[in-house]
């Protein structure tokens, strides 16, 4: 069988770069305890240690 005669010819792969996480949909405090003082979450998405996104949005408004 021909794909090309069935009308279902392969589709090719998105050339635009993976989207990258931005760590704050998905976070987690379950980091060590110095990780923890210093403010910092673990992002459930990617597994990446970063500071806390909240923090630093309350940190700007105020």
């Amino acid at each position: 069988m021909n794909l090309e005669e069935s009308g279902q010819a392969p589709q090719p792969f998105p050339m635009s770069p993976p989207c990258t996480c931005i760590h704050s949909r998905l976070i987690s405090d379950c980091v060590s305890e110095e990780e923890h003082e210093a403010g910092k979450v673990r992002c459930v998405e990617c597994g990446r240690v970063t500071l806390d996104p909240h923090l630093q949005r309350e940190a700007r408004e105020t």
